[in-house]
């Protein structure tokens, strides 16, 4: 409720009533119902002039790996082993070659269902008459040069057997399973048997043009392999001509033993240069040292290796250490002058003299045999160069000789392989392994695949259905006026004092409601609303220190006028109660209580100090007092605000229990503020259906900035729901008869 709430409190955010939206698809179940069951009817009719289409399915296992009958296959066949093996196999299945094999084979080209073209159509009264203006001598040259070349019957058959192929394809399913070697083909018509028959003959084609490639590989290899059988064997013929011809030149029988004998020389010559060299440096290394050793001693020349290894100086060696061992032994017996003395050195003197006449004669006999071994090694040097050049010229030869080999070789294996691979393909050429095979063959469908007219009568109630729930939900979210008391709450979060239900009624229809609808029995629903929002209004002013209650709306035409009259007879039940028309510039209290327009009113209190009692009218029928208005004023706010309305109020407040005052609307005029200064509060009324959310904030926006306390919100014209609909409202609980 809310009474006495102040609108400077921020709003809170109120969570999503579902009960709201459950209610409102509810209130429309209706509207619901027939949009459903009109796009449901269109469905079904829809899915009975579809016309059935069958489809049938063959699985074809495809072979990952064949049996080779002969091994050129590996040469121009697809690797199975490949990972895109199967993909490869599926697109081949999709393409255009199988497909117009199938097409050809089947003759689809003489079937309606695929070429629209064999059904004559007669030309239209239209086209008729075209060609009869266009064949007229008189427009035919005007439109001679303009009119487009027929295309050629070549072209037109190409345009059909396009448009046959296009559709042949679009009916045609090639799915594989996952994880296995099959694949699903599969095929709709409108005929059962011709979409089993196709089905399968897209598989036999499929294994038919596989085997044809491999036919035609075959052969291609077999023609290829002859080229190049007779080729190869000219060539050999010739390698083997110019191998003889290079043997009867160098006058050889083979190249056994050419290069073996020129090696075995060549090292012997080393060799024997080696051992000459070796010699050679000895007889020089002797010769130097003798030679640099003339005027030495034998110690000295025996102190050198080279000359103390010769025998001549090793005996001359011997010789001369006895003789000096002898000289030695007799010096320590005998004197210098001593017979033996004297024999002894004559001896020693007579072998040193031996050993220079031996150095010089070795000195001279190693000269010449130095001299010997350098004229041998110069011979053996020059022979080894004689050798190599020989062996250079032996190996041109055999370098010439291993190429002509080499290449009687290669095509002696290259015509052997070649020869083998004819002879295979000869012996097998006429076979050939499928590398697919029917594991279950299409039969003929008993039932239609499309259209699956529960399915779409289904789909069609559940759509519609939704259509029209989100059309519903739609159009009250885009409303941005209030229904309900609940779409009150749900939209702006508040609870309303009370609703006043629509008067229905033909005395109504063209004039305002007056006093009388509140006791008439017709209108119970109304009357339990107003008692309603007075007992609401008792319950906000609990102390009755307030006997003021102001009413006022946003714009003109949503009811205050009535809603002031109604709950003014409704207090008059408990209490005295004066109803007052402040409404100066538009007044009606008057003329709903059937008052006459001149009888003296408010304004005539205040500016022309009628009395009192003349001014109030007492209605008998509904013990109310009523003060109208009185005569139209130039300046109706002045005189509201004037100390004079203040002091009225304060002495009418002493004679009634309560006060009710009808004043102008908040938005077009200011002077319901000015009133509720004096009554601290106003009673707000919206009108149902035609207040938009907006134009209440705006009002309560203008609550705030003057500081109006609202004493609470009266949602008015409510449509009341329709018998026999169970709602937990006033209206039910108030028609209901006991």
């Amino acid at each position: 409720m809310l009474a006495n709430h102040k609108n400077d409190s921020p709003p809170q955010e109120q969570p999503i009533d579902l009960g709201y939206y459950f209610h409102l698809v509810k209130k429309r179940w209706f509207s619901i119902s027939l949009f459903a069951f009109l796009c449901t009817a269109i469905g079904v009719l829809v899915a009975l002039s579809i016309t059935p289409t069958y489809r049938a399915t063959a699985t074809l296992l495809i072979e990952s790996s064949q049996n080779r009958a002969i091994s050129i296959e590996e040469v121009v066949g697809i690797d199975t082993r490949a990972k895109e093996y199967y993909l490869t196999q599926f697109e081949i299945l999709k393409s255009n070659q199988v497909a117009q094999r199938v097409i050809d084979k089947l003759n689809l080209d003489q079937v309606a269902e695929f070429n629209a073209s064999i059904i004559k159509k007669e030309p239209s009264a239209l086209n008729k008459l075209k060609s009869q203006l266009l064949s007229h001598p008189l427009i035919e040259p005007y439109f001679l040069k303009d009119e487009e070349v027929e295309p050629s019957l070549l072209e037109q058959q190409e345009a059909i057997n396009r448009s046959i192929l296009k559709k042949f394809k679009s009916r045609l399913t090639i799915s594989p399973i996952r994880k296995t070697q099959l694949v699903k083909i599969s095929f709709e018509s409108k005929d059962p048997e011709l979409a089993a028959e196709i089905a399968n003959a897209v598989g036999l084609a499929f294994i038919e043009n596989n085997l044809e490639s491999k036919l035609l590989a075959t052969e291609q290899a077999t023609e290829w392999i002859n080229e190049g059988v007779q080729d190869l064997k000219q060539k050999l013929i010739a390698s083997e001509q110019a191998l003889l011809t290079f043997l009867q030149q160098q006058k050889l029988i083979d190249d056994s033993g050419i290069i073996a004998l020129t090696s075995s020389e060549l090292s012997n010559l080393t060799n024997r240069i080696a051992e000459a060299t070796d010699e050679r440096i000895e007889a020089q290394a002797l010769y130097n040292a003798l030679r640099h050793n003339n005027n030495r001693d034998l110690a000295s020349l025996g102190a050198n290796a080279l000359i103390s290894n010769h025998p001549q100086i090793l005996s001359i060696r011997l010789a001369e250490s006895n003789a000096e061992k002898e000289v030695s032994e007799l010096s320590e017996r005998y004197g210098p002058k001593h017979d033996k003395m004297i024999q002894a050195n004559a001896q020693l003197k007579s072998i040193q003299s031996r050993a220079d006449q031996l150095i010089r004669k070795l000195v001279s006999g190693v000269k010449k045999e130095l001299s010997s071994a350098k004229e041998q090694e110069q011979l053996l040097k020059n022979e080894l160069l004689n050798k190599k050049e020989e062996f250079r010229a032996l190996s041109v030869v055999k370098s010439e000789y291993d190429a002509l080999k080499r290449e009687v070789e290669s095509n002696a294996k290259l015509y052997d392989l070649f020869l083998t691979r004819q002879k295979e393909t000869s012996a097998t050429s006429d076979f050939s392994v499928a590398n697919a095979r029917f594991s279950d063959y299409a039969l003929v469908p008993e039932f239609p695949s499309k259209p699956n007219r529960k399915l779409i009568v289904v789909a069609t109630l559940v759509a519609s259905v939704g259509l029209a729930i989100i059309l519903v939900l739609s159009l009250d979210a885009f409303n941005n006026t209030i229904t309900s008391a609940r779409d009150f709450e749900n939209k702006l979060g508040l609870l309303p004092t009370g609703t006043i239900p629509l008067v229905k009624a033909k005395q109504y229809k063209n004039k305002p409601i007056d006093a009388k609808v509140f006791y008439n029995k017709n209108f119970l629903a109304f009357q339990e609303s107003i008692d309603s929002i007075r007992t609401s209004l008792y319950l906000s002013f609990p102390k009755a220190e307030r006997k003021l209650l102001a009413i006022s709306s946003s714009v003109p035409g949503e009811g205050k006028t009535t809603t002031a009259i109604n709950l003014a007879q409704s207090f008059a039940r408990l209490e005295k109660v004066l109803i007052i028309d402040c409404d100066l510039r538009k007044p009606s209290i008057g003329e709903r209580f059937g008052l006459s327009n001149s009888h003296p009113g408010l304004t005539n209190i205040m500016l022309m100090n009628t009395p009192l009692q003349e001014c109030i009218a007492t209605i008998s029928t509904s013990d109310v007092d009523v003060l109208s208005a009185g005569m139209l004023v130039p300046n109706p706010q002045e005189l509201l605000s004037s100390k004079a309305f203040e002091k009225l109020l304060t002495h009418l407040t002493g004679k009634y229990d309560r006060i009710v005052l009808d004043t102008p609307p908040i938005l077009p005029v200011k002077d319901a503020f000015i009133i509720g200064k004096f009554t601290q509060g106003i009673l707000l009324v919206v009108k149902a259906n035609s207040t938009t959310r907006s134009v209440y904030k705006h009002t309560m926006a203008l609550f705030t900035k003057h500081q109006i306390t609202i004493d609470g919100v009266v949602l008015n014209q409510i449509i009341p729901p329709k018998k026999g609909t169970h709602t937990y409202s006033q209206y039910a609980y108030g028609n209901h008869k006991s």
